[in-house]
């Protein structure tokens, strides 16, 4: 379960929470927290918290008000088999974009249904997004079964569509559970209160979530900073593959080539940079600026001043064929012209919509694009640090894609 950049840390596994508004996302982790006894302070629950549980994790007081999630949040579990983070992301159409910036960083989601309300539009375009991020591994927990009797012909009925759902965008769920979230029942144990459901508790099937091992291990370094003090050093993160002293790299899409002299980090340490790992490099050779990539010449990565990838709108004025802005890729910003828009989605229905030059707000399209100079990048499923990418319009970001 999960990963470590060393043998000693016990690894980390990060769950995105994600459904329509008030499904009960805050909830259930708050009431996960409750039953692990990691709620701060001694074991007796503050009468304000008990009943709802969303308070633990609802950080702005604005949030507690209205009782929604606003801001993606974070909440860290220590267990004994590993350290989850329970990413937590609003449900609010409005909001969208937070999601999209907090299911980024997951290995696996739970996508938590009220039984009161089934599959709404925002089930579904966060499952869509889900599917477009590459997070196939998917836990289903169906809330608020007190208010359907905690029947199991009302679970299996809820059970199909949300399936069906799934299935339409390309997920399998891993597991599909009637849970209470408030009282706890199916959250950490199995509750005697639904003796016909014989699966597995929500932390039961996270125990068995491993997150996709990595398909792509070639060196991709997006260049974040030149630090120019006492010996130039390039800082960025290691998306994927090894860096050690002594190894040659060049320096894309410029094709300047470098060796690795040393390996900086605090405290000083000269091992081998992981994937993952944020590190400074001491380059012999040509230096390079932010924005670019650093890559072994054998293996190079895709470098293109035009491209086509599918694009999800969140900006209130639709995106238009000739239309210019800014497109972010890693740590790269170039400027960018929308050539095209094809096969477009109503996001709300899954349904296709008729041709046309521009895409709505949550609309998902194909989407052409041409860069005023090279853009280095990746499939998003090879690679998803370099496959994917933000369109921002007067520097705010308006649209999100992905890489084919």
């Amino acid at each position: 379960m999960g990963v470590s950049n060393r043998a000693d840390e016990k690894p980390v596994l990060r769950i995105a929470m994600v459904g329509h508004v008030d499904h009960g996302k805050s909830t259930l982790i708050g009431r996960i927290r409750h039953e692990l006894s990691a709620l701060p302070g001694t074991s007796a629950v503050d009468p304000s918290i008990a009943g709802n549980w969303a308070y633990v994790v609802d950080q702005l007081q604005e949030e507690r008000e209205r009782e929604m999630t606003i801001d993606t949040t974070q909440t860290f579990l220590e267990t004994p088999a590993c350290r989850l983070v329970f990413i937590d992301v609003p449900g609010h159409q409005e909001l969208i974009h937070n999601m999209i910036t907090g299911a980024t960083r997951a290995d696996a989601a739970v996508l938590v249904l009220a039984a009161d309300e089934g599959v709404r539009v925002q089930t579904r375009r966060h499952a869509l997004l889900l599917s477009m991020l590459g997070i196939h591994t998917v836990i289903v927990a169906v809330n608020k079964m007190d208010l359907a009797e905690r029947s199991e012909p009302a679970f299996r009925v809820l059970e199909e569509a949300i399936l069906a759902e799934l299935r339409a965008v390309g997920i399998s769920s891993s597991a599909t559970i009637p849970v209470v979230a408030r009282d706890g029942d199916n959250v950490v144990t199995r509750s005697p209160t639904m003796p016909w459901f014989t699966g597995p508790s929500v932390m039961e099937a996270l125990g068995e979530v491993e997150p996709a091992s990595a398909v792509f291990d070639a060196v991709r370094l997006p260049v974040q900073d030149v630090y120019r003090h006492d010996v130039p050093t390039v800082v960025g993160r290691l998306l994927s593959g090894t860096i050690a002293e002594g190894d040659a790299l060049t320096i894309f899409p410029s094709g300047g080539a470098a060796t690795v002299t040393a390996i900086r980090r605090f405290p000083e340490n000269h091992a081998a940079a992981e994937a993952g790992e944020s590190v400074g490099l001491v380059l012999e050779g040509a230096l390079p600026e932010r924005g670019n990539v650093l890559a072994p010449a054998s293996d190079p990565p895709r470098t293109a001043r035009e491209f086509a990838g599918r694009v999800f709108w969140l900006a209130s004025e639709p995106l238009a064929v000739g239309e210019e802005l800014s497109l972010r890729c890693g740590t790269q910003s170039v400027a960018a012209r929308i050539e095209e828009v094809s096969e477009k989605l109503d996001t709300a229905t899954l349904d296709p919509l008729p041709p046309a030059q521009s895409l709505a707000i949550m609309e998902l399209g194909t989407v052409r694009i041409s860069a005023a100079t090279p853009v280095v990048m990746e499939p998003f499923v090879r690679l998803p640090g370099l496959g994917r990418f933000v369109l921002e319009r007067a520097g705010r970001p308006s649209g999100f894609g992905i890489l084919p």
